[in-house]
């Protein structure tokens, strides 16, 4: 697996990451919720966890490529 699909590979996990955390904040906002937590952490909160879950992606497939690799 080279950089660029692994890249891909992560910036797609980064999208969905980012919009399965972010639709559901906006929804609970919009309804009135997190009336107690600073506006700054609602916006920053859904790119923390995309970014986790592409950190992860790309650190899994880095491992997978190299594996695969190595048997080949």
């Amino acid at each position: 697996m080279t950089k660029k699909e692994i890249t891909i590979r992560a910036l797609k996990t980064f999208v969905q990451a980012f919009l399965g955390v972010l639709i559901p904040e906006v929804v609970t906002i919009l309804n009135g919720g997190f009336t107690d937590v600073s506006t700054a952490w609602k916006a920053v909160s859904p790119f923390i966890a995309a970014a986790l879950a592409a950190g992860i992606s790309a650190v899994w497939n880095s491992v997978k490529g190299y594996l695969d690799n190595r048997t080949e």
